[in-house]
């Protein structure tokens, strides 16, 4: 019983050695902005915190060349939101057709998109952590996100 605790307590002092991160519970009522920036530059992501229109806060980064925003939703005392959402959009000076942001919504799983009142595309993805998550659950849809926005880009032609 002493080598298998041995051994066990090895592994885990080589896996810290190694940096391998742990993945940190989050309490039930979301996420921080902190939480979100440190998620994001543990993948090599730049993350400047911001606030949004209505005082919430932001985080820009940027992908694939573009830069894109967290957005943060129901935000309570304390600073913790129970969702956040990536956006990225595109001002294109002649606008895009409804086919091509349809044909994207019906063969994606993730990303939805949509055109503003200028026919210019967005594309968001909401991420829902009112009940609580994990570090590793946030850099597992910034990962996501990191696939839908080239995808996306691509898509449209840009």
């Amino acid at each position: 019983m002493k080598i298998v605790r041995f051994a066990a307590a090895a592994a885990v002092a080589v896996g810290c050695s190694m940096g391998v991160a742990q993945a940190r519970p989050l309490p039930e009522g979301g996420v921080t902005a902190q939480e979100v920036i440190e998620a994001l530059q543990a993948k090599g992501y730049r993350a400047e915190r911001t606030k949004d229109g209505t005082g919430d806060p932001m985080i820009e980064s940027g992908l694939d060349g573009s830069t894109f925003r967290v957005l943060f939703y129901n935000c309570r005392a304390g600073g913790r939101c129970a969702a956040i959402q990536f956006v990225w959009a595109l001002d294109m000076p002649k606008g895009m057709d409804l086919k091509t942001i349809n044909q994207w919504n019906r063969d994606r799983r993730f990303g939805r998109a949509y055109l503003d009142d200028e026919n210019d595309p967005f594309v968001e993805m909401d991420v829902d952590l009112e009940r609580g998550g994990t570090t590793e659950a946030i850099g597992n849809n910034i990962d996501t996100w990191a696939s839908v926005l080239p995808a996306f880009k691509g898509h449209i032609g840009e």
